[in-house]
């Protein structure tokens, strides 16, 4: 499987265990780095602001990973239809 996703080959569901395996780690940094500088009194005003920006950041980035998932699951297993099939767009021929 390539990871590259500009040859168009990759499959983005195919790793999803992979995927949230490091968007946990990242959660687990910024928690862990705020935690270091707050047990050693060395956490400011502006740390408490960057790390509420980039917790909400990730946490707007994967609620739409996760409603996009969710919708790419839920469109492709519809009755009378295979999940392999293309969705159709726009009136079908007659």
């Amino acid at each position: 499987m390539s990871s590259d996703p500009s040859d168009g080959t990759s499959d983005e569901r195919s790793d999803l265990a992979g995927l949230m395996a490091r968007r946990l780690a990242e959660y687990v940094a910024l928690w862990e780095g705020a935690a270091t500088k707050f047990s050693n009194s060395s956490y400011r005003s502006e740390d408490l602001l960057d790390d509420w920006f980039a917790l909400c950041g990730k946490a707007a980035r994967d609620t739409t990973a996760g409603a996009a998932l969710w919708w790419g699951a839920a469109s492709a297993v519809r009755p009378g239809r295979s999940p392999k099939e293309e969705p159709t767009r726009g009136p079908r021929a007659p």
